[in-house]
């Protein structure tokens, strides 16, 4: 009998250390997870807040969360090959890589093969964002007029979407939820 109780303790003290061990590991996953993406916003948001001080343009909050949102954190396909975090299409200087990208019309999500723009650093992607947003398009300078207008982020999410920056149609409503998880308004003050 006694041995059938020291059998049971030690089975109940592995399997609680088992478990306590596979707890830790998530965890360490996660940390490790949000200091990554930490780490991209502390190493972008500079650059956001820098370019709205220079030209009055694009709030920081906006430009951090297209960032994270349209390259994953930097860690997109199109961060990695063309240093483009915002999803920019055409070509740059020249420069443009060839990729598969998903895209909405009436709601239903397909993708295409497009020609995105490559830049020699991320400096120049996001000057590159600003003047879009500042100029607006070829086919008319006053694309993203409602954008720049903004009182605020939630404002400007939803006029990127009215003005056609993105085809996904709940991207104001992804935006903001990353302002809001990161609290990247504070930047735009």
């Amino acid at each position: 009998m006694k041995r059938n109780s020291k059998y049971r303790k030690s089975k109940v003290s592995i399997i609680i250390l088992v478990v306590s061990l596979v707890l830790l590991s998530i965890f360490l996953r996660l940390f490790q997870k949000e200091n990554r993406e930490i780490h991209f916003i502390d190493e972008i948001a500079p650059l956001a807040v820098e370019l709205n001080q220079q030209t009055g343009g694009v709030l920081p909050s906006i430009t951090i969360a297209q960032a994270i949102l349209e390259s994953n954190y930097g860690k997109s396909e199109l961060a990695i090959k063309a240093n483009n975090l915002f999803g920019l299409k055409g070509s740059y200087k020249g420069k443009s890589v060839k990729m598969q990208t998903m895209e909405y019309k009436n709601n239903k999500r397909y993708t295409i093969e497009t020609e995105f723009r490559a830049y020699p650093d991320l400096k120049s992607a996001f000057i590159d964002h600003t003047k879009l947003i500042l100029e607006g398009t070829s086919w008319n300078k006053h694309q993203y007029y409602d954008v720049l207008a903004a009182a605020n982020y939630q404002e400007a999410a939803h006029a990127l979407k009215k003005n056609h920056y993105s085809t996904d149609p709940m991207y104001p409503e992804k935006l903001i939820a990353i302002i809001e998880q990161y609290n990247l308004g504070e930047y735009d003050n």
